[in-house]
């Protein structure tokens, strides 16, 4: 029962869709709609034709034909059978030429045209042949006379010329066609040989363990390798300045302008040599980066901008990176099992018949276990803890607006529309490196999923007297509701997110989240699916400490 279906159906589907079926039926609608027009109009003129056998038998002939045309599955029918088609029509209006409406043999022109398209200069002739057998036929019936064999002349000289042209028109496109099939894919070919070509180089620039990048004249990064990305904290597409690692002269030192930033000035063409900058990253760790340009092929080639090469040089210049690294790997390391563990504690204690000393035993080890996950978490992902650098006095306004100079050619280069109501100073005391991680964060996340087309509005102001905030709104993709209480989870990304294709790690606002909280703000966000997303980051205004320590 199941087989009819399956093999009909693909047939079914070539008929209808095959371009020979299609342009068989659209030659003969052409000879049956112009042969049936024009034979009506002389019939109702002269209502004595239908009289007429041969008259009546073409019309009928020729609707015959087109019904049959259009239900035979010529995909299935070599040439020879298509020939059928012309050859009957062109006996059809030999009929009707001999019903007494010679004129309508000059409609020969339309199968003759047919032939002389689709086939050779052979079959062309003999169906020539066979409209000058037909035109003696109708000689004889009319009768042979200066003027009737004149026409007959005349009919046969046009048909020819009629022929030949379409021969000769149809044979330069089919060389034209078989031109371009033939460049097309040599072109294929070429868009292969130059894809693998990408893969070998793109492999052989990710095997190295230096970061680099070709930098365009506009600020593009035009190539990347995955050093470079890890180093300033890219996504895999990322073709903008960086937007999720700060640039520094120094460790907690004063921020480059984004003007003078290693990517800027090699978008203009500067030389440097093994230039240091400390970036600040969205795992709240610092890294010493050494960056140097190089020139493509010796500058000959104008227009290709130059190669920044950079290289993380941070555990020979910052003799506590090692042990930071150590500290995060075996916390990390600590964490994965015991997550096991206390996964099967809470299997036993669910499970019924469990003994109540038993249970009591279990309680205990999953509380000890529990203390112990905070601990290492603490230890993990702890980037709200400043590590004994002191706070700052600074303005949360400057760092939107130096947040968000930062983020224009990412806008610009995602279609995205930025808008900015920052001129009321926010100052505040804390960790500005810190919180400027925040807003990069937040503002980097609403031009992504803004999408083209889209608009990020950033608006600073004062909830209350002793507080100051920033909230950032964009009219992207949204959060659906049942995603919204889980934001803050780490490593969490809303399904929609995910099924866009949208890059990212689900870990930026978690830790901002730990980063406000642990500087007695708080962030919230409110967003509708379809309609876009409002994140504000709202912060206490703190007095620097006393010369003794204490609060002022």
């Amino acid at each position: 029962m199941l087989t009819g279906p399956r093999t009909s159906a693909p047939s079914a589907l070539r008929y209808f869709g095959d371009s020979r079926c299609r342009s068989i039926w659209q030659w003969q609608l052409v000879i049956a709609f112009t042969v049936v027009t024009i034979s009506a109009g002389v019939a109702l003129l002269a209502p004595t034709r239908f009289a007429d056998g041969r008259f009546s038998a073409g019309l009928v002939l020729i609707i015959a034909i087109t019904i049959g045309s259009l239900a035979v599955p010529w995909h299935r029918i070599g040439a020879p059978g298509v020939l059928v088609l012309p050859i009957l029509n062109i006996v059809a209006i030999s009929l009707i030429a001999v019903g007494r409406t010679p004129v309508v043999a000059f409609l020969w022109v339309l199968p003759v045209a047919w032939v002389g398209t689709y086939f050779s200069v052979g079959v062309l002739i003999g169906v020539l042949s066979l409209i000058m057998l037909l035109c003696l036929a109708g000689l004889l019936v009319f009768g042979i006379s200066v003027m009737t064999t004149l026409n007959a002349v005349v009919l046969m000289i046009t048909l020819g010329f009629v022929g030949m042209i379409m021969a000769v028109g149809a044979q330069r496109n089919r060389a034209a066609r078989q031109l371009l099939r033939t460049q097309s894919d040599r072109l294929t070919r070429a868009l292969q040989r130059v894809n693998e070509q990408k893969a070998r180089t793109s492999r052989l620039m990710n095997s190295l363990d230096v970061g680099v990048a070709r930098v365009g004249a506009t600020g593009l990064l035009e190539i990347s390798n995955e050093m470079f990305r890890t180093i300033f904290a890219l996504g895999g597409d990322a073709q903008q300045h960086p937007i999720r690692s700060v640039e520094y002269r120094s460790r907690r030192g004063a921020p480059v302008p984004s003007d003078q930033t290693t990517i800027a000035r090699a978008s203009r063409g500067e030389r440097f040599t093994d230039e240091i900058v400390w970036l600040f990253g969205l795992d709240g760790e610092w890294r010493a980066v050494k960056a140097s340009t190089k020139m493509i092929d010796h500058g000959i080639v104008t227009g290709d901008g130059l190669l920044l090469v950079v290289e993380d040089v941070t555990k020979s210049t910052d003799p506590d990176a090692s042990e930071n690294a150590r500290r995060r790997t075996i916390s990390h390391e600590l964490r994965n099992p015991l997550t096991a563990i206390l996964g099967h504690i809470e299997l036993l204690i669910e499970r019924d018949g469990m003994p109540d000393a038993v249970l009591d035993q279990l309680r205990v080890v999953d509380r000890a276990a529990s203390r112990m996950e905070r601990l290492i978490d603490d230890a993990l992902s702890s980037p709200a803890k400043s590590q004994g650098d002191p706070g700052i006095d600074f303005d949360l306004a400057e760092i939107a607006r130096s947040s968000l100079e930062g983020f224009a050619p990412a806008a610009d280069s995602a279609g995205v529309t930025v808008e900015s109501a920052l001129d009321e100073p926010l100052r505040l005391w804390g960790d500005a490196f810190r919180i400027r991680q925040v807003v990069d964060n937040v503002i980097g996340n609403a031009i992504k999923y803004a999408q083209r087309g889209g608009k990020v509005s950033v608006t600073g102001y004062r909830p209350t007297a002793d507080e100051v905030a920033v909230t950032i709104a964009d009219t992207g993709i949204g959060i659906a509701g049942p995603d919204l209480p889980r934001i803050f989870e780490r490593e969490f990304r809303t399904e929609l997110a995910r099924a866009r294709g949208i890059p990212g790690t689900g870990l930026g606002l978690s830790i901002s989240r730990e980063i406000i909280v642990a500087a007695g703000g708080r962030l919230e966000v409110e967003s509708e699916l379809g309609k876009g997303t409002e994140v504000s980051v709202v912060l206490p205004i703190r007095l620097p400490p006393s010369p003794d320590g204490r609060p002022a």
